[in-house]
């Protein structure tokens, strides 16, 4: 469902008046009832609005689109549905027309909870059938209303999605566990996509408020709620993770893990403690080295060779955890801060739905980090995005990796360089080995600038002119007649 069926699903739950009775599922009691075929409603009576209303009740109660008679064990023919923009109660319900087909999404069965199956399905469905007071109604549907109609008048006819499944597929235990994710970033926009691909879908999406950016400072959602509501997720925005709205609301969806990826803010211990299997981390580092809000850019900074993602337990002391599982990663010569988030965060979404199963299945084996070792990751202060040419080539090399290509390592006057290598010792050639910091002293076509530092020289491949596009380095040398001689400052 999308977000506004989403919406209209729950706005129905919230106001249901009926009482939640036991789902007859195929291995348990009085499971005959679901291979006969129900009986035919002679009246449309208070019995049946009271039955109806508590088959409304057992739908939302078990999270389902809908539910037949039969699945409450009562053999008659009466199903409710209710697929988000559009809701129905019907008797004696008969498919009159059927056109099209379809095999998406996978179906699942309230009866039949531990099984998933690929199912054809006509496209677009008419419907005859009365409704709670014994009305003839025609009800014409399409795509997922149309599924699940078909679905639900099977299950009168004593017929399972199981007996028409091309293919079934028995979901992974993770994706039973009730999850509250919690992130802002791209990188927690892609380690929820990664949860998403693996059926893994959250109860609850935690999220920083919207905030005004661009030029225009308009007001934009985080990447996260935006992937959330795009797959039709609740979606909590609280100013902080500290608020008592916010705890009461989690801890009412009795999660069993809650999940951290680059949320951007400390969480409270009281919410730690609410998940019935702890919390856990994704944190883009080899900890115990890196810890902290910056453990991508500083390791790129550093010129770390090496990183790693981290899945580990939370506790109070930040990124200080038993450590679940890691996986280390090789950094590539030449990639920057944006190309190895984007692959560390993709990593992250597998390695985090390998830590959901064996916790789902009691089989994590925790470990302690070796605190004696643990390095800090602070955040890169503006100051620190403004390029020093006074300090050694390789170092200036490295930032430039790790601010690239946003915000980028900018000079004073708002060049951005974001493609840069330091010139090996043999290879500087050119007449002014005691150039000053920021001076160019080269232009190599087909390569870029060479650019004086406090220690060797450096080779500039690609830069972005404040308010422009990125471009490669000769051209801007060329379009601002920079010679030999002038300073990149």
């Amino acid at each position: 469902m999308d977000e506004a069926a989403l919406a209209e699903w729950k706005r129905r739950a919230e106001a249901v008046s009926g009482h939640a009775l036991p789902v007859v599922v195929v291995d348990g009691p009085g499971h005959e009832v679901l291979r006969q075929k129900a009986k035919t409603v002679k009246h449309a009576n208070r019995k049946v609005r009271d039955l109806i209303r508590d088959m409304w009740a057992t739908m939302y109660e078990h999270n389902g689109v809908g539910l037949a008679a039969p699945q409450v064990g009562v053999s008659q023919r009466i199903m409710v549905v209710d697929a988000g923009l559009r809701a129905v109660a019907l008797l004696n319900p008969e498919i009159v027309a059927a056109s099209g087909s379809q095999t998406e999404p996978l179906e699942g069965c309230l009866s039949i909870p531990e099984l998933s199956g690929e199912v054809e399905r006509a496209q677009e469905v008419r419907v005859r059938g009365l409704d709670p007071d014994g009305r003839e109604v025609w009800l014409d549907a399409s795509g997922f209303f149309a599924r699940v109609l078909q679905h639900e008048v099977d299950h009168l006819d004593g017929v399972l999605f199981t007996d028409r499944a091309r293919r079934l597929v028995r979901p992974h235990p993770e994706t039973k566990l009730k999850v509250v994710f919690l992130g802002t970033s791209a990188f927690g926009a892609e380690v929820l996509a990664g949860c998403l691909e693996a059926d893994v879908r959250p109860v609850l999406v935690v999220t920083r408020p919207d905030r005004p950016a661009g030029r225009g400072l308009e007001m934009r959602a985080s990447p996260v709620r935006t992937a959330a509501q795009d797959a039709g997720l609740d979606v909590a925005t609280p100013e902080s993770a500290r608020e008592a709205a916010l705890r009461e609301r989690i801890a009412g969806l009795e999660p069993d893990v809650l999940v951290t990826a680059a949320y951007g803010q400390i969480v409270p211990e009281a919410l730690l403690r609410v998940p019935r299997l702890g919390s856990v981390n994704v944190h883009p580092s080899l900890l115990p080295l890196y810890r902290g809000p910056d453990p991508i850019r500083r390791a790129l900074w550093n010129g770390e060779v090496e990183t790693a993602v981290t899945i580990q337990r939370m506790v109070r002391e930040v990124d200080a955890g038993d450590i679940l599982l890691q996986e280390r990663v090789a950094i590539g010569a030449d990639e920057d801060g944006g190309a190895l988030a984007a692959r560390l965060a993709a990593l992250g979404g597998r390695l985090l739905v390998r830590a959901l199963r064996q916790l789902a299945t009691d089989k994590a084996e925790p470990r302690p980090q070796d605190h004696a070792r643990a390095t800090m990751a602070p955040k890169i202060t503006p100051d620190e995005e403004i390029v020093d040419f006074g300090l050694p080539a390789d170092a200036i090399a490295c930032r430039v990796r790790a601010l690239a290509p946003r915000p980028g390592l900018r000079t004073r006057g708002g060049l951005k360089l974001l493609r840069a290598a330091a010139v090996p010792a043999d290879a500087e050639a050119g007449p002014a080995r005691d150039a000053d910091p920021g001076m160019v002293t080269d232009l190599r076509p087909g390569e870029g600038l060479v650019v004086a530092t406090g220690a060797g020289r450096l080779l500039v491949r690609e830069v972005q002119p404040a308010g422009g596009r990125a471009m490669d380095a000769l051209a801007y040398a060329r379009g601002r007649r920079l010679e030999p001689g002038g300073s990149l400052e």
